[in-house]
């Protein structure tokens, strides 16, 4: 072979080589971009299926449960059948797939999924926070009014502090059962701590707020109990849109 066919054999080879990686960094982009618009909803429903593990243990008192519904089983029925539809594209098509429909409808129907399990999880964990902090809050004008009391000033600092790390806690969806028992701990001693507190009211105030914080009204009394001086009072303090009116559930 001539220095000119070597050459011009060695050029052949370059090209060849140099074909096969252009092809190969298409393949490679191809798949890292289907990777990607699968990976975000594999890492939030991984985190997701940790959070309604945890979630499964609320006390059986608690406002909402993670029991999911039917129409949460059918679309991840749907996304089942979707992914399975894809992964067959893929094994016929490899990096190819990525330009095919089933990709659009597999994302689609995680996306979809993933929306549905976050927000139940949310108003779950939301609905039974709020139950557990109405079992033991104390309204701002009654502990403002604790730290004008001479000698009870620990008292106040101590239900602030405590208040503060409830709050912080119920920040956020927790991946284990700890944070829940650390959350009903944390109520006991608040209301712990509001039982030693000082009611400096009108005798009717009082009354209508001790019958509100004993702890097998769950926060909730009879309109009985409020009386016309009790308005006023909580009119003036503005502290109305704190309380709503509920029908009882013991009407039959």
């Amino acid at each position: 072979m001539t220095t000119l066919e070597q050459q011009i054999h060695a050029l052949r080879e370059q090209y060849h080589l140099n074909q096969t990686a252009g092809q190969s960094r298409v393949a490679i982009d191809d798949c890292r971009g289907i990777h990607e618009r699968f990976s975000k909803f594999a890492e939030r429903l991984k985190e997701l299926q940790r959070q309604t593990t945890a979630l499964a243990v609320l006390p059986a008192d608690a406002p909402e449960s993670m029991d999911l519904t039917e129409a949460f089983h059918d679309q991840r029925s749907k996304v089942e059948a979707s992914v399975k539809s894809f992964v067959q594209v893929w094994r016929k098509n490899k990096n190819l797939a990525r330009q095919d429909d089933a990709l659009d409808n597999a994302q689609k129907a995680l996306q979809h999924l993933t929306e549905q399990l976050s927000e139940k999880v949310d108003s779950c964990w939301k609905a039974w926070t709020e139950q557990l902090f109405n079992s033991c809050v104390v309204e701002k004008a009654i502990l403002e009014n604790q730290r004008d009391i001479p000698g009870l000033e620990k008292i106040y600092s101590e239900y602030v502090e405590l208040q503060k790390k409830f709050i912080t806690l119920a920040r956020t969806v927790p991946s284990t059962v700890w944070p829940l028992e650390e959350l009903m701990d944390l109520v006991v001693r608040m209301q712990e701590v509001r039982d030693r507190m000082t009611l400096n009211l009108p005798e009717n105030v009082k009354r209508f707020f001790m019958l509100l914080n004993q702890r097998r009204t769950s926060g909730c009394v009879s309109l009985s109990a409020l009386d016309k001086d009790t308005f006023g009072w909580l009119l003036d303090n503005n502290m109305l849109d704190q309380f709503i009116v509920e029908r009882s559930r013991k009407l039959f």
